[in-house]
């Protein structure tokens, strides 16, 4: 078992099914270049291919101050971390990567289905569908092209989704 403790949240993944991609040697050699990442990547239990993003809060939608950076910001980082992988899987990246797992690999290999999923910690839960309007709205075409669905959540339904570790502090 993997546990990632991230923005006050842990997550307990599978190790052979979870790419930590923040703390791989491909993403600290690639992170000097302008190039951010998701938390992790990991598999669901239908082979979908899950990217994650935690983050304590979010902007507040109800004045939009900041929330259209905050969208940008987050949207960069799903695409630069599908990017990274698919470069893994070419070998545009020439380095092994030996923290992403062959199972995962193999699923992209797949033609899988992909959801990134933002989870902010302390969100309100009327907040949730706006921001994953913004967020789809950001990542049109990227939706379109890769088949990807995206999904927000605060801490408490994460916990309920079984994707965050109900015992976080």
């Amino acid at each position: 078992m993997l546990k990632i403790h991230e923005s006050g949240m842990w997550f307990h993944l599978p190790e052979t099914k979870t790419f930590p991609i923040e703390q791989s040697d491909t993403y600290r050699k690639v992170n000097t270049r302008g190039v951010s990442a998701v938390e992790f990547i990991t598999m669901g239990p239908k082979q979908d291919i899950i990217f994650v993003e935690a983050k304590t809060s979010a902007p507040d939608q109800e004045n939009g101050e900041g929330i259209g950076e905050f969208v940008e910001h987050i949207g960069k980082k799903f695409i630069h971390s599908l990017e990274v992988c698919y470069a893994l899987l070419t070998k545009a990246l020439p380095d092994e990567e030996p923290l992403f797992p062959d199972s995962l690999q193999e699923a992209f290999k797949q033609q899988p289905r992909i959801k990134l999923i933002l989870i902010v910690k302390n969100l309100k839960d009327d907040h949730r569908a706006p921001l994953g309007e913004l967020l789809r709205k950001q990542l049109r075409a990227e939706m379109r092209i890769w088949n990807m669905n995206i999904l927000v959540f605060n801490k408490e339904s994460a916990v309920a989704h079984n994707f965050v570790h109900k015992n976080s502090s």
